[in-house]
Formats: structure tokens, C-alpha cells, sequence
């Protein structure tokens, strides 16, 4: 076991440091199970216990901790000293799940690499079946593949939270699946490291949140992914958690959300129909105006778009929208779908 610098909190140490625990093997593991906490002492161990309970052995840890201040860096330190696989830990200043995201992209050794969120749990041949998986996939095809996507389930594994594919397997990229095919939901995945790498999301300094889908997006335009109806993970949605409310969330990362929108309109504007486009014209001037970009800013970055001309006035009306919400209501918005565990 190596233990470089203690928690930051505890020791005075920069707000960036780290520990590694756990000897890297010679040879680079073959999973990579990231995840990313912040304040989850109390739920850590569920996700924890479904790691060792893995019939697949060959895989890594890796543990951002987004300025936790709640004993998980301790945690931890007592989960590895029982564990017989790497586990490198990096504690950070609270920046988001996303910043937390890219660090551990970095940090990353496995050939794929698959999210755990702290809250959730593994069922135990999870690794071992996205494994069978990408077998399945022919050799000479495997560069067009980012990796194998699945289902998720709930923690008593009665019932799917997610919609299933239309057949099993599926090769399709994210946009077609999402866009023509209507299939959403959340899903849970693998994707090759290598691939990974090459597109980190975006961050911006005061921001904590941006998409999954952008990055998604981004890698659609060159690769696939093979989708089974099979569940990967057990997941339980907490009160605090991203889900809960996405209108605060999206008035604190404008930026953010406005690239989101702002590249559906331009690069991917043939996956979407009228009415998303719409949408998303809107939701982009709303989230423009929010981050303090100008009408005629706005026309250039969309390359003066009629449907920007047309729905100026709607945008317009979204963000004042906003601003009520914000200034006479308080921020609170209930989210219009519920979910449930």
C-alpha cells in the first residue's frame, strides 16, 4: 500500500491533492471503475461491497472525491487495507461531478472505463458480462465501437428505470438512438479508455454542471456503441442528487447548458425534428442571455439562423421567465418528472 499525502483537510495540504493506495499491477488492468463523491460517506459502501462482489477480477479503482468533508477520505483508507486490487483516491475543492469526470479520465489506467455513481451498486457479473459483450463484437469492426451500453434497474432489481432498446444487440450511436430511434433514459456503460481521453467535457470557471449528452453527442459523429437489454447497475436516486432539482442546477451552469443547446442547433441540427429544434433555439437564447451573451453575439454563433430570428422573442420570454423564478419565487421549481426508486 502507498500512501502519499494525507486528506488536504486534515493535514493543511494544498486543495489539490491526492493518495494512491494499492500497488498498480505491471500490466495495465482491464476495467477501470471510476467514481466520482462528494459528502456519500454514509452511502459508499454499497457501491464498495458490489466492487468486491465482482466474478470479474481485473479491474482498477479510481475515487475522485469532489471536497468531501464528511470521513470518506477515511472511508476509504479502511476499504482498501481489505481489498486485494488497485485503489487510487484524489481528493479535489468541490468543482462538479464533471471536472471530477475528466480527473478520473486522467488518472485512468483500465483498457474501458465504467462509472459507478456512489449511490448505486454493481450487480455482481456486471464487468464480467460487458465483457462477454464486446466479445461478441467482430475484431475487425471493434475501432468503430466506444464500447457496450446496458440497462439499469432498481435496488430490489423488480424493475427496469430505463426504457429498453427495440432489439438486442443494437450497434447505434448515441444521436441515432436518442434522436430517431426515441430511445432515452438513463443508461449505464463502458467505453474504451483511449476514446475517452479525446473528449473531456468543457468546463467553465463558476459552473459545477453541464450534460452527459454533450459528450456523448461528440463521440456519436464517429462511433457506436452496442446496446443489450441486459441491467448493469442498481440505482437508487437520492433527494440531493442531480435529479432532484434541474432548474436550479441549470440556472447555475448557463454556459454550460447553452453549449449543450447551442451545438443541437448547429452540428448535430439533422438528428432533431421541428419541434426539437425549437426547443433546444430557445432553451440556447434563454441559457445565452442568462450568461450574459448579447442578441447579436448570439446570430454569429449560429450562423444567423432563421429559426433564431423567429424564436428570439420566445427565448426572450424564457429567460424572463427564469429571472421570476428566481427573484420572486426563490429558485424553486418542483421538476416535472418524478422519479422513482
Amino acid at each position: 500500500m502507498v500512501s502519499d499525502v494525507d486528506h488536504p483537510m486534515a493535514s493543511g495540504q494544498d486543495s489539490l491533492s491526492a493518495f494512491r493506495l494499492g500497488e498498480r499491477n505491471v500490466a495495465p488492468p482491464l476495467f477501470t471503475i471510476f467514481i466520482p463523491t462528494f459528502n456519500r460517506a454514509h452511502l459508499l459502501p454499497r457501491a464498495l461491497a458490489s466492487i468486491e462482489d465482482q466474478t470479474c477480477r481485473d479491474f482498477e479503482v479510481v475515487i475522485v472525491d469532489d471536497g468531501s468533508t464528511d470521513g470518506t477520505a477515511d472511508l476509504i483508507r479502511e476499504w482498501q487495507a481489505r481489498v486485494d486490487f488497485p485503489v487510487i483516491y484524489r481528493w479535489q475543492e468541490n468543482q462538479g461531478k464533471y471536472a471530477a469526470h475528466n480527473l478520473g479520465v486522467e488518472l485512468a489506467q483500465g483498457r474501458f472505463f465504467f462509472l459507478l455513481d456512489s449511490d448505486d451498486r454493481l450487480l455482481p457479473q456486471t464487468l464480467a458480462r460487458l465483457l462477454y459483450h464486446w466479445g461478441t463484437i467482430p475484431p475487425a469492426e471493434c475501432p468503430r465501437f466506444a464500447g457496450v451500453e446496458g440497462l439499469i434497474e432498481s435496488l430490489d432489481g423488480q424493475r427496469l428505470l430505463t426504457h429498453p432498446y427495440p432489439q438486442c444487440p443494437l450497434d447505434v450511436s448515441f444521436l441515432d438512438l436518442q434522436y430517431r430511434l426515441g430511445v432515452g433514459g438513463d443508461k449505464k456503460r463502458f467505453i474504451r479508455t483511449e476514446i475517452l481521453k479525446d473528449y473531456p467535457y468543457p468546463l467553465f470557471p463558476g459552473e459545477k454542471n453541464i450534460r452527459d449528452s454533450l459528450t456523448w453527442n461528440r463521440m456519436a459523429l464517429r462511433f457506436v456503441f452496442r446496446c443489450v437489454n441486459e441491467s448493469f447497475q442498481q440505482v437508487e436516486y437520492q433527494p440531493d442528487g442531480l435529479t432532484s432539482n434541474r432548474f436550479a442546477i441549470r440556472m447555475g451552469s448557463p454556459r454550460g447548458f447553452g453549449l449543450c443547446c447551442l451545438e443541437e442547433v448547429t452540428l448535430f441540427r439533422p438528428w432533431l425534428n421541428r419541434r426539437q429544434r425549437r426547443r433546444s433555439m430557445i432553451d440556447f437564447i434563454r441559457y445565452a442571455l442568462h450568461s450574459g451573451t448579447g442578441p447579436r453575439e448570439q446570430a454569429r454563433l449560429v450562423d444567423q439562423a432563421p429559426l433564431w430570428y423567429l424564436l428570439l422573442p420566445a427565448g426572450i420570454v424564457r429567460w424572463l421567465g427564469d429571472l421570476y423564478r428566481l427573484h420572486v419565487k426563490g429558485g424553486h421549481q418542483p421538476n416535472k418528472v418524478k422519479y422513482h426508486n
